[in-house]
Parts: structure tokens; C-alpha cells; sequence
């Protein structure tokens, strides 16, 4: 296996993409006037559709399994034995331990736990930002509980939300630990569709209006190579300051040269360009990179849990 970058471009429209955990409002950059999503909400996603749609696949970190401290879950998954490698073992069971990695943090106090750490082998940047700048504007919302029959409480509760904004996320996938983590090829198939699929279908109602637009996997024949700063080579040509709402008024200003020149430059270290597109926001062949490196670039369209060649 070899060393891979990811760059996910996805939009977000009246909703709450990544709200803060002690506030619940989106996270927001205010100097830069940014909306952030971190890592963990992406990793959320990947395994909640995991553990939803592969029944094969085991969820370490699983909301099915209710609120337990790692000890506990890692006893149940892989019981404390003189026979057994338990961080082996756990690797070997479960996708997001393998992928993500894992602290285990045993209860002294019972035997049946062990403590134990592995480093993921694909790591998403702390926090993804928006393309565009963007605001959030506040607004109320009431609700009304019937206390007993008869009588009714109200409150109202004051909110902010994202209006639009097309976010910039980076993955990174380092060969070396995946070996140690005994990462597999499906593995990865499982983690795009997941991150794809869950984006699009979450239904909650600070989640409802999201839409996966573009994942392009870079695959690297040099496991030192790395290009700079790649989530900020897709640029917007004409900055409509706060003004985007919907994905066509934004993607007429997208401009992909700065990209594209990034992998003209590094066709000798590349060995393949996959190119993951929403059908309905991008063609086969949009990215016009120089005559050497088109034989590497493949254009692939995610349909459910299968992916098809374009």
C-alpha cells in the first residue's frame, strides 16, 4: 500500500455541519470568517454508516453499544487473555480501530481491563474550513411540551446556522502505520463510501442539506512526497463575499489551476489520480492536467455501496 491524500469537497446549506459541543453553535472561525468541521465529525460519519450498512464490519467506537469507557468496550470486544494480543486482536476486529486508531484507558480496579494505544493510519486535518467566507445569521426557535394534560410549557431557544458554505476537508493515509494497523485495501473502499454516503443521507435536523460534491484520491509512488497545502489550491476566482447559496452560484467561481498545477508537477511521483464525482456537479475530464499525467487520472462516480468506473 502507498501513501494517499485525500481532498473532500462537500457543501453545506441552512443547517449546522459541525456544531460545538458545549454551545451546540457551528464552529466558526471569526477572523478568517470560516465555518470549521473537525476530524472527529468526519470520522463520526464513516463509522456510523459503517456500522449501519457492513454487517461484517465491527465498530469499536459504536453509538449502537450505548455510553461505555473504553475499558469496558475493549473487554467485550476482545476479552483480556495471557493468549491474546488484545491491541492485535482489536485491530483485527474493528474497522475504525484499524483506520482511526484507538486510546484504551482499563479500570485498575478490574481485572477483566487492560490499557492500550494504536495511532490511526488515516488522519483528517483538526478542522476542515469553508471555501468561501461566510456568516451566521441567529434565529429562534419555540417548543411547546404539554406538562400535564391541560396545561403546556413553552420556551424559546436562539440558534445560529450555516446558510452556504463548501467545505475543503483533508485526509491523510500513511502506508507504514497501516501495515502495523493490518489495514486492507477494502478498508479504504469502505471508508470513501462511508464518508460519501453518510454526508448525503443524514437526516437530523442539524444535518439535513448536506451534499457530497468531489473526492479526489492521490496516490503517491514516494512515501516522503507530499504536495503543500493542498486544500487550498481550489480557489474562488470571484468572491461573492457572504453572498452564496446554493452549489451552482458557487461553482462558476471555483478555480482548479493552482490544483492542477500542483499534480502537472508532481506527475513523476504520482502513480494514480481517482477522481470521485457527483454526477450532477462535475464531468468526467474536468480536471484538464497535461498529456503524461491523464493515463493515471480515473474518473469514478459512488452509487449506494458500489463504485463505478466513468
Amino acid at each position: 500500500m502507498n501513501k494517499r491524500e485525500f481532498l473532500f469537497l462537500y457543501d453545506a446549506k441552512d443547517c449546522i455541519p459541525n456544531g460545538d459541543p458545549f454551545t451546540g453553535e457551528q464552529r466558526y472561525d471569526e477572523d478568517t470568517q470560516q465555518a470549521l468541521v473537525s476530524d472527529v465529525r468526519l470520522k463520526r460519519y464513516i463509522r456510523d454508516f459503517i456500522d449501519d450498512s457492513y454487517d461484517d464490519e465491527e465498530i469499536f467506537y459504536s453509538d449502537k453499544v450505548g455510553k461505555k469507557t473504553t475499558g469496558t468496550r475493549a473487554s467485550e470486544v476482545s476479552p483480556k487473555s495471557d493468549d491474546v494480543n488484545n491491541l492485535e486482536d482489536l485491530k483485527k476486529k474493528c474497522i475504525d480501530v484499524r483506520l482511526f486508531g484507538t486510546v484504551v484507558a482499563g479500570n485498575k480496579q478490574k481485572k477483566e481491563e487492560y490499557n492500550t494505544q494504536a495511532t490511526g493510519a488515516v488522519q483528517f486535518k483538526l478542522f476542515n474550513r469553508t471555501i468561501n467566507k461566510v456568516y451566521l445569521p441567529t434565529t429562534q426557535n419555540t417548543s411547546i411540551m404539554v406538562s400535564k394534560d391541560g396545561n403546556e410549557q413553552g420556551s424559546i431557544a436562539t440558534f445560529s446556522f450555516l446558510p452556504y458554505g463548501l467545505f475543503s476537508c483533508i485526509g491523510y493515509f500513511n502506508p507504514t502505520t497501516a501495515k502495523e494497523n493490518l489495514v486492507k485495501n477494502t478498508d479504504l473502499d469502505k471508508m470513501k463510501i462511508a464518508l460519501w454516503n453518510e454526508i448525503n443521507l443524514k437526516n437530523t435536523r442539524s444535518k439535513t442539506g448536506q451534499q457530497s460534491r468531489l473526492l479526489i484520491e492521490i496516490e503517491y509512488n514516494d512515501d516522503y512526497y507530499k504536495i503543500p497545502d493542498i486544500e487550498y489550491s481550489i480557489r474562488l476566482t470571484g468572491e461573492k463575499k457572504f453572498k452564496y447559496r446554493q452549489f451552482d452560484d458557487i461553482k462558476s467561481d471555483l478555480d482548479f489551476t493552482k490544483l492542477i498545477d500542483f499534480l502537472n508537477r508532481s506527475e513523476k511521483l504520482i502513480n494514480t489520480v481517482k477522481i470521485y464525482i457527483d454526477e450532477f456537479s462535475f464531468s468526467k475530464g474536468f480536471l484538464l492536467v497535461k498529456e503524461e499525467l491523464k493515463s493515471k487520472v480515473k474518473y469514478f462516480a459512488i452509487k449506494g455501496k458500489e463504485v463505478k468506473e466513468l
